[in-house]
């Protein structure tokens, strides 16, 4: 199942026009008619199809545009999609149509008419997923926590280039000890601004290659707050020109780890916990109402 918009182009728009404007975009790759951004950093991902016109002037033009997002994924996926098309829409002006219930219909497009067409058929896709088998396992975090991750890791580029000598890890999430858990990496102990977190992977160069070790997020406390570092503020960022000894030796002497084996989980199989409360509303409501008089 999944979100669809279509795009019409009147009159038909030179396809060197477009490809020029997805390729000044970030994330976005062209192959043949098919349109693919994938946001390396949020996991986030969206599809769009150029439908050819006639030639005009011996040049390719470009009629109409499909544009489709999967759902059964977090609430920010639609969030985010949502920034880059009415991007789209502001540069091209096309008019639109949206078959969504609860959408946009044939237009205006606006921010709000695209959210609540994609929140609406999000949870009838999770409510449909239940129906088939009310037992479905869902890994779900609650929805402020995944929209402040998902915001760390959408600005994670923008925070570098403010504070250029930190690192900047984004949010990860793994299944440690059969748990959902934040994980951030902090590279050999060097200067960085880190997200509070549930593990640390600590990294080092053992014998040439990179290997980790696995820190909590209390220990990594601990061993900052006696190095002097102030651990008040969220994110740390820890900023120093020299290793302090004591953190270069707990780097160094902290258990390795084969990270390989560790479950790392995508960022679409994450819901928010909202989002299944609704849908099993949405279910028990209909089964009441196929069951009245």
């Amino acid at each position: 199942m999944s979100y669809d918009l279509e795009f019409y182009f009147e009159p038909a728009i030179r396809r060197t026009r477009i490809l020029e404007y997805f390729a000044a975009r970030k994330h976005f790759k062209v192959e043949n008619d098919k349109v693919v951004y994938g946001h390396e950093d949020t996991g986030v991902y969206f599809f769009m199809r150029l439908r050819s016109g006639r030639n005009i002037l011996l040049q390719k033009t470009v009629v109409r545009a499909e544009f489709e997002i999967n759902y059964g994924r977090p609430s920010y996926f639609g969030i985010e999609a949502e920034k880059e098309t009415a991007a789209f829409v502001a540069a091209f002006q096309p008019r639109i149509h949206d078959p969504q219930m609860r959408g946009m219909g044939d237009g205006p497009y606006s921010r709000d008419g695209f959210l609540n067409g994609w929140n609406f058929g999000n949870v009838f896709a999770v409510y449909s997923a239940l129906s088939r088998d009310p037992d479905w396992s869902f890994i779900s975090l609650p929805a402020d926590r995944l929209r402040a991750d998902w915001a760390w890791n959408y600005h994670s580029d923008e925070r570098h280039w403010r504070r250029p000598s930190l690192f900047v890890p984004i949010i990860m999430y793994f299944r440690i000890e059969g748990r959902l858990s934040r994980v951030a990496v902090w590279p050999t102990g060097g200067p960085i601004s880190m997200p509070k977190v549930d593990h640390v992977l600590i990294g080092r160069v053992v014998s040439g290659e990179k290997r980790f070790g696995l820190a909590s997020w209390l220990e990594v406390l601990d061993v900052i707050q006696r190095a002097g570092v102030d651990t008040a503020k969220d994110p740390l960022d820890i900023a120093y020109l020299t290793i302090p000894p004591l953190i270069a030796n707990w780097v160094v002497n902290i258990p390795l780890i084969d990270v390989e084996a560790l479950e790392r989980l995508r960022p679409d199989q994450i819901l928010d916990d909202e989002l299944i409360t609704a849908a099993r509303d949405f279910k028990r409501d209909h089964v009441a109402k196929s069951d009245g008089p």
